[in-house]
């Protein structure tokens, strides 16, 4: 089941914030939804697990010029598991790191700053899961701010080369 998110969220605006508990969002439509209203951002995804469609959803998103550059930070074990995607992975994202990790945050950097986060990792969620949108400066802050230092403590990184 799927929702049309124009339809069911409000335009973000200032001090926005909005949270449900369901199963008919997937974080890509969301993505998505925000980068429509933001323009062109760059940004972070924080994700215990990663899929094939989240990946190639990404790289639509690229290809349609509203995602100037992305970073995915991993769970490392997680990865392992998933290893035929990380080559993949590494071709779509312009910055891949592995670390400890079971968040499940996006970081959209733009004029209007955006976190999405809740329960649901880079693939399809088919169940209720917790989301939250906001652009509350703080709350982005005090993310990006973690994020990195989790990101520091890694087991390793892959950074793509644009010439």
């Amino acid at each position: 089941m799927s929702v049309n998110l124009s339809e069911t969220l409000k335009p973000i605006c200032p001090d926005y914030i909005w949270a449900d508990l369901d199963n008919r969002y997937q974080l890509y439509n969301l993505i998505e939804w925000v980068l429509k209203q933001t323009g062109p951002a760059v940004i972070k995804i924080m994700s215990f697990s990663i899929s094939e469609e989240f990946i190639r959803k990404i790289l639509k998103l690229k290809n349609a010029g509203l995602i100037k550059r992305v970073e995915l930070i991993v769970d490392f074990k997680a990865s392992q598991k998933t290893n035929r995607l990380l080559r993949f992975s590494e071709n779509v994202f312009d910055e891949v790191s592995y670390c400890k990790t079971h968040a499940k945050v996006v970081l959209i950097e733009s004029d209007l700053p955006v976190v999405i986060t809740g329960s649901q990792n880079a693939t399809r969620g088919n169940r209720n899961e917790s989301i939250i949108i906001t652009n509350k400066t703080e709350v982005y802050q005090k993310l990006s701010e973690k994020l990195n230092q989790i990101k520091s403590i890694q087991y390793g990184t892959y950074r793509r080369t644009i010439e």
